[in-house]
């Protein structure tokens, strides 16, 4: 009874800590939003990750040693993975609102989980979750195909973004210190910004000091908050527990696009965004509990 109540709280904790991290990614997305007429979205994310590493370098002061090439190798792929969700993200922000955006880039995760379903039966989730699809990329004027394309390869990044986050905390030592993880999100922090810094470098003549402070907060919310949280919600559940509960962010996305972007959407198109949250949440939990048995065999 009592392991059950630890699990359960550790479960409603780690939810708690996901919203956060959604919130605050939606948030950032907003204020980057507002700079993207004079910076681009792609100078913004070069300029928002230059910040977030700098920061994060000072607070943690990452432990380069005591990693093996492959531990290396998988950190390098981490970055860059963050580093194309980002900057797909917010190119496809300047093209569809953000409701369409986030779902589109849930897609990712959600077919990574479709293919781990065998029963032909259950496929009906992923044909529901195409659905779906089909009414949120229907030709209108609010959605752009270059916004759904950069947000496909953004959901692309974030499947890869979940893989290599489970693979770096295999590839590392049981007996790492607990401080650890926290060291290597920093340093993937850092090849993020290393890769997006010529987009920063290039938008940095039309900063303005009005810009400052928002880039700074879009920085804390939308890197180090929002990764930050996922990381610790992936300790307290489990990572495919994180992508169920991912399956809510369509939706987090639409009410927060339109109160404070004011992206009214039209009745198909959230309904298009129900059907992929309903059908990628389903589809991630099946295909986690058809991994189980074998896992615990």
């Amino acid at each position: 009874m009592q392991t059950s109540r630890t699990t359960l709280r550790r479960a409603l904790l780690g939810f708690g800590v996901l919203l956060i991290a959604s919130t605050s990614v939606q948030v950032s997305a907003v204020i980057s939003h507002g700079m993207f007429d004079r910076l681009g979205p792609l100078g913004v994310s070069g300029l928002r990750f230059a910040i977030a590493a700098m920061l994060a370098a000072a607070i943690i002061r990452p432990r380069l040693g005591g990693r093996n090439r492959a531990e290396w190798l998988a950190l390098l792929a981490y970055g860059t993975s963050i580093a194309a969700m980002n900057v797909c993200f917010h190119v496809a922000l300047e093209f569809v609102p953000l409701g369409v955006a986030i779902t589109v880039e849930f897609l990712g995760p959600f077919l990574l989980a479709a293919l781990g379903v065998r029963r032909p039966r259950l496929a009906i989730f992923p044909l529901l979750g195409l659905g779906g699809v089909a009414l949120i990329a229907r030709p209108t004027p609010e959605v752009n195909p270059i916004g759904l394309i950069a947000a496909g390869v953004a959901g692309v990044s974030l499947a890869a973004y979940t893989l290599l986050a489970e693979r770096i905390g295999r590839t590392t030592p049981a007996d790492r210190p607990q401080s650890r993880p926290l060291h290597d999100l920093t340093i993937a922090v850092v090849v993020a910004a290393v890769l997006t810094a010529p987009f920063g470098i290039a938008a940095l003549p039309s900063v303005e000091t009005g810009d400052l402070a928002p880039l700074g907060v879009a920085a804390v919310l939308g890197v180090l908050i929002a990764f930050g949280c996922d990381m610790l919600a992936v300790r307290l559940t489990s990572a495919r527990t994180v992508a169920v509960l991912f399956s809510f962010d369509p939706a987090l996305a639409a009410i927060i696009g339109m109160l404070l972007l004011g992206q009214l959407l039209d009745p198909l198109t959230i309904a298009g965004i129900v059907l992929v949250c309903v059908a990628g949440g389903a589809t991630i939990h099946l295909a986690s509990a058809a991994q189980r048995p074998a896992a615990d065999g």
